[in-house]
């Protein structure tokens, strides 16, 4: 099982950047592409925490953790800030 975590990590971060960069996140509402984009983000990073845990590929697995992070981070400055007076997308 902890062999396949880093994949896992990976595959899921896939999905992230299809919906991304295919412009499928904005055609969603705000609060479900949210929680999909945090749910893709902490399930890659626990995927990478455990795998680096496990000595299972440490270089793919620190690989995905700093990428999950990289998410999680995007996620939060794109959802949860506002700006320019404006509210938070997740408040829209």
């Amino acid at each position: 099982m902890a062999r396949i975590l880093p994949q896992l990590g990976i595959s899921l971060q896939v999905v992230f950047f299809i919906l991304f960069f295919g412009t499928l996140l904005p055609k969603i509402n705000n609060m479900v592409a949210t929680f999909v984009c945090l749910f893709i983000g902490l399930s890659s990073l626990i995927a990478g925490i455990y795998s680096v845990k496990s000595q299972q590929n440490l270089i793919l697995s620190i690989a995905v953790i700093i990428i999950a992070l990289l998410i999680l981070g995007f996620t939060i400055f794109a959802y949860f800030l506002g700006e320019a007076g404006y509210p938070p997308l997740i408040m829209q």
